[in-house]
């Protein structure tokens, strides 16, 4: 299999880089891109709260991207506060929303999310951890809310584990990669500069035909013992690289 895409946009709230997220959606419905968002349900992030404020019903947006454009919308977090300083399963960031909380905490804030999406008739089609950080508890509580996919995680194809469904999440800025597998590319509008959207507009344009849906992903499953050999290595890679990254940029990994 050639490799293929996924496209995901991570912190969409009220507060937001309008500018930028509008572009991006323009150049995702034009060329029929249809991404997986991650919707902060009740934000509380003070960092998030300092962007502008939408001039429109945001929850009517949502539902417009979701149910007209065909797009996903992961459940991401709560608030977005970072009340821990667990780096979860995945060892990437030591602050989390979730990593470290009681059961009764963690089922609480997943519940309280669903609620507000339910409310204003959206989806949960997956969940996506602020920080990439969750550990076990945080997936039993999802499985027992009803969220069963995860977008995050090591390796190469989407697999399942521990009865949730994963579809990893590796790198920022798309690129064509020689070996097979699905690649989730991970967005942040509101941090992206003009060339940064202009380099994402031609990477879809040179690779339109290998960009599928987050919905299409379950069609790349695997869980052969390669793939899992797979995301071993990849994963003492990549955190390897974060940490050498960190060591040249004069700061402590655990920041």
């Amino acid at each position: 299999m050639k490799s293929k895409h996924i496209f995901r946009i991570d912190d969409v709230c009220e507060n937001m880089n309008w500018e930028n997220f509008n572009r991006m959606k323009e150049i995702f419905t034009k060329n029929n891109v249809k991404p997986i968002i991650g919707v902060i349900p009740n934000n509380k992030d003070e960092e998030l709260k300092k962007l502008p404020l939408c001039e429109f019903d945001f929850w009517e947006e949502i539902r417009y991207l979701q149910n007209t454009l065909g797009w996903s919308i992961a459940l991401h977090g709560y608030d977005h506060k970072l009340i821990t300083q667990k780096s979860g399963i995945l060892g990437i960031n030591k602050k989390s929303e979730f990593a470290g909380l009681s059961k009764k905490d963690q089922s609480s804030k997943i519940r309280k999310g669903k609620e507000i999406f339910a409310i204003n008739n959206v989806t949960v089609d997956a969940f996506m951890a602020p920080a990439h950080s969750f550990d076990k508890i945080t997936i039993q509580c999802l499985l027992e809310n009803g969220i069963s996919v995860i977008t995050d995680g090591f390796g190469y194809y989407p697999f399942q584990k521990r009865g949730m469904t994963f579809v990893p999440q590796l790198y920022a800025k798309p690129k064509v990669k020689k070996n097979h597998g699905l690649y989730t590319w991970c967005l942040h509008t509101n941090s992206m500069k003009s060339d940064d959207i202009n380099n994402i507009e031609k990477f879809i344009k040179d690779n339109k035909k290998d960009i599928i849906s987050f919905a299409e992903a379950n069609r790349y499953m695997s869980n052969s013992a390669y793939s899992s050999l797979q995301r071993m290595v990849s994963r003492v890679a990549i955190n390897t690289a974060r940490k050498s990254k960190a060591f040249l940029n004069g700061r402590s990994v655990k920041e």
